[in-house]
């Protein structure tokens, strides 16, 4: 039975959430086994204090006035359960630095919220709890090389600049990372309309301008008078006598 009911639970299954209530700080944990729905509370603070709660299906069908409910309704209540978590819509309910049984309320401000009791545990279970929580951590962090948060490593930007210098004559289709978020100032814009105005007087002027062609080919009336010298057009070409040979049969 109790696995039938939490086995529509799956979606409460290793969640975490920060509840900020007054000046102090706490992290929730959400674990579901076969046997029952678990929570973990715990405070920031010097004493590493920590509080556990669980509803097993005798808690939940209860909530459900002891009808066992179809697949579908424990889905949906999972469900809505899993959004007021990661929402945040929760509380710590009889809080006080003294008090050691307190409870936590989901959707504090609804017409009918729902509690979950919470008792203390041990130093002893305090500190297993904390450790267990760090080895979750780690084992995640594997994936990402052992990255404890995954940020965009310094070396990924170097690779990815190198990147783009060797495909510089490629047009980029990337936006620069955090530039489509920065507005361009009106005295950037101003000047950029301004080189586009140079540009295109440029263009008109090189219109207007006698072609290459032109000034590279030499005029007419530029030439050497025929018969003037290759050397110096200004002398005049000698003329050279063709010599002749007598014939031996003369």
């Amino acid at each position: 039975m109790s696995t039938d009911v939490l086995s529509h639970f799956g979606v409460l299954d290793e969640l975490i959430q920060v509840i900020y209530q007054g000046f102090d700080r706490f992290v929730l944990l959400s674990q579901v086994t076969e046997s029952a729905w678990s929570i973990h509370l715990g405070l920031k603070g010097p004493e590493g204090r920590w509080w556990r709660g669980s509803w097993s299906t005798k808690h939940i069908l209860n909530i459900t006035n002891g009808v066992q409910p179809s697949p579908q309704v424990l889905e949906n209540f999972a469900e809505k359960l899993r959004t007021t978590f990661v929402n945040g819509d929760l509380a710590i309910g009889d809080w006080t630095e003294k008090d050691s049984d307190i409870n936590l309320t989901f959707g504090p401000t609804a017409k009918r919220p729902l509690h979950m009791a919470l008792k203390e545990l041990s130093k002893a279970e305090a500190a297993s709890q904390a450790t267990a929580l760090f080895i979750d951590i780690a084992l995640q962090a594997q994936s990402r090389k052992c990255q404890l948060n995954p940020l965009f490593a310094p070396r990924d930007v170097v690779a990815e600049s190198s990147h783009a210098n060797s495909a510089s004559t490629l047009p980029s289709k990337r936006t620069p990372l955090g530039l489509s978020q920065v507005p361009v100032p009106a005295v950037n814009q101003a000047a950029e309309r301004k080189i586009k105005a140079l540009e295109a007087e440029l263009a008109r002027s090189k219109e207007k301008s006698p072609s290459g062609d032109a000034i590279s080919k030499p005029s007419a009336g530029s030439r050497p008078p025929k018969g003037a010298s290759l050397a110096n057009p200004n002398k005049k070409a000698r003329k050279y006598q063709v010599l002749e040979f007598e014939s031996d049969e003369d």
